[in-house]
């Protein structure tokens, strides 16, 4: 996006703005501009450059957000359920504007490897492989622990003006009601009164922008555990929530007071029930991965799942196969076609083998 310095200038002098008053906001043009990020200097002027409603765009600042969400749930791995918050079309359209023009344009740090475009699950588990011991820390409702100040840092380590860094800010958070509040748990407690306590809104899972902001909200968290680690030569990595370390068993077990200091220190919290240890010789699992030796491989439990579906659909067929498994059939072969993707992508050789058998399948119209 372009700013018009020039004309920006005629404009300015005829609006008989002074001099000073020019300098200034040439300077903050140019430092944008430098960055290669939008020149925006107000919330309207934002609305404009998006091609948003300013009338609406006001109206989601000036209230909770809470409305603009629509909330379902979705069941966790390891039980429990998880919310979920999608934007409505507006709003998520003017998210994913900032995410693209503005958020994009900052790289997370290295030892990222989640909801980056360069990244991946794989990359993370292979991080990890031939280590002596395995360190894995969980961070607590990752999402809900960061709120709508430090958002607001964010944009203002940018550059923006304070007012319209407000309005990112509000944009890009949802404020919570006591309905949200009554789902935390005991061993919640602490968070809970921390973000009551600022009485803020929060980054909504399942806004375009909040996996990037969270990203960039832990640079420094990542920053300062990866110049940890390397004094004690121990391996560290963080996918969205999941951080892992990987070394000697004794200098993790040294480490993990440290380790919990440092991240409590950012404003965030752990949820001690998933940390874990794991010693070389056992499988285990990094992201949802199976790391063993030199190997990063699909848990075998998904694998057989997929070969289960593969087989009787080509025995049985489609219909009588999800008949017999009491399966809908809406959306069943993306599904189905989604996984194996999935699995080409960390072991292609087993990937194409399903690949194959999924094309021997008569899908019925």
């Amino acid at each position: 996006m372009t700013f018009l310095l020039d004309k920006y200038k005629e404009h300015a002098l005829a609006s008989n703005h002074s001099n000073e008053f020019i300098s200034e906001t040439i300077q903050y043009a140019n430092f944008l501009s430098s960055k290669n990020l939008p020149v925006l200097f107000s919330l309207p002027h934002l609305c404009l450059a998006s091609a948003v409603s300013i009338k609406n765009t006001l109206e989601i600042c000036n209230s909770s957000r809470i409305e603009y969400y629509k909330r379902f749930k979705i069941k966790k791995r390891r039980g429990g359920y998880r919310t979920i918050q999608t934007p409505t079309n507006e709003l998520k359209y003017l998210q994913k504007w900032i995410l693209r023009n503005i958020l994009e344009k900052f790289p997370s740090h290295k030892s990222c490897t989640g909801f980056d475009k360069l990244s991946s699950i794989k990359k993370n588990a292979e991080i990890h492989l031939n280590a002596e011991c395995i360190l894995k820390i969980d961070l607590l409702r990752f999402f809900d622990s960061i709120n709508e100040r430090r958002i607001y840092g964010i944009f203002k380590s940018f550059g923006y003006q304070n007012n319209l860094c407000v309005s990112l800010a509000k944009i890009c958070t949802v404020k919570q009601n006591e309905t949200f509040y009554n789902t935390f748990k005991k061993n919640e407690d602490n968070l809970k009164q921390y973000l009551l306590s600022k009485d803020e809104g929060i980054l909504p899972q399942g806004a375009p922008t909040s996996p990037k902001l969270a990203n960039l909200i832990l640079r420094n968290l990542d920053k300062r555990l990866e110049r940890l680690c390397s004094k004690y030569n121990v391996n560290y990595s963080r996918y969205a929530d999941d951080l892992t370390f990987s070394g000697k068993k004794e200098n993790l077990l040294y480490l993990k007071k440290i380790i919990y200091k440092i991240i409590y220190s950012e404003n965030l919290f752990v949820n001690i029930g998933k940390t874990k240890f794991i010693v070389r010789g056992n499988p285990y699992l990094v992201t949802g991965l199976s790391v063993h030796n030199e190997e990063v491989k699909v848990i075998r439990r998904k694998k057989k799942e997929i070969e289960h579906h593969l087989y009787h659909c080509i025995k049985n067929g489609v219909i009588l196969h999800l008949i017999k498994s009491n399966i809908g059939n809406r959306n069943f072969k993306d599904w189905l076609f989604g996984n194996i993707c999935f699995v080409y992508s960390i072991e292609p050789k087993v990937g194409q083998n399903y690949f194959n058998d999924f094309n021997k399948i008569e899908w019925p119209l």
